[in-house]
């Protein structure tokens, strides 16, 4: 959008400055603390995943052995060499599928 006069050109200027919005800082700071409608007032949320984790990793303790022998035996190296990775990820892998077949049984 062109203007030819100068009068134009500084209502063009005047709009687009009152369209403008300050930062702030403390926009996000004035929303109340939500509470889950299921929850007795007082009542804390409790993860279910806290509950799941120690309870599947006795399910995948064939791969928690694996991994803890894997873990003495590169501790024991002097050269620095070789890492657990690949023991880790199993063992990672089977704790998540247990967990992917517990959690829903704990949503509400």
């Amino acid at each position: 959008l062109k203007s030819h006069s100068r009068g134009g050109w500084q209502r063009i200027r005047h709009e687009a400055a009152a369209m403008s919005f300050s930062y702030s800082p403390s926009f996000f700071q004035h929303f109340p603390k939500y509470h889950a409608p299921h929850l007795k007032p007082g009542q804390e949320h409790t993860d279910p995943l806290d509950t799941l984790k120690p309870q599947c990793l006795v399910h995948c303790s064939s791969w928690l052995s694996e991994y803890n022998q894997c873990v003495t035996r590169i501790s024991m190296r002097t050269d620095g060499k070789g890492d657990c990775k690949g023991q880790f990820e199993e063992l990672t892998m089977c704790q998540d599928h247990c967990i992917a077949h517990e959690i829903f049984g704990h949503m509400k």
